[in-house]
């Protein structure tokens, strides 16, 4: 299987990049790298968009996601979590509600996520939120080592 370094230049593959387009946020480690880069019309990056449609009472009537990606939750299975009583006791605590504004809110979430994972109510509350939206995937592993 081949493996990806998300360090690397996406045009050489060689060095680890130091710089991201502007245009299309592709990765690069040199001027000529960039050059390269430039000799073709990069593509902007396109963002996900939400389309709701909301009625007089401010209830979400439809959705639709432009540009889904393999990692996209769809807003029916998102919707499962509104239902979870222990997802509902979890949120109760002001720790844990306290950590998910700081990941939320942080200009360097991965970092954040990376720390607040460490704790382990964000850990159960992340634990609880996979096997609702992907039990199967949660169940299959036991990445938590619990029945």
């Amino acid at each position: 299987m081949e493996t990806c370094n998300e360090n690397l230049c996406q045009v050489c593959s060689h060095a680890s990049f130091k710089y991201k387009c502007p245009s299309c946020s592709l990765r690069y480690c040199s001027v000529s790298c960039y050059k390269t880069h430039k000799a073709t019309p990069c593509q902007p990056k396109k963002e996900a968009n939400v389309t709701l449609e909301i009625d007089g009472q401010g209830n979400i009537l439809s959705r639709q996601i432009l540009f889904p990606t393999d990692d996209t939750v769809m807003p029916a299975t998102l919707e499962k979590l509104e239902t979870s009583e222990k997802l509902k006791e979890l949120l109760k605590n002001p720790h844990l509600r306290e950590m998910i504004r700081e990941v939320d809110s942080h200009p360097n979430a991965k970092l954040m996520m990376h720390r607040a994972m460490k704790e382990p109510i964000f850990t159960e509350f992340a634990d609880i939120c996979l096997n609702i939206v992907e039990p199967e995937d949660v169940e299959a592993s036991n990445w938590t080592g619990e029945t």
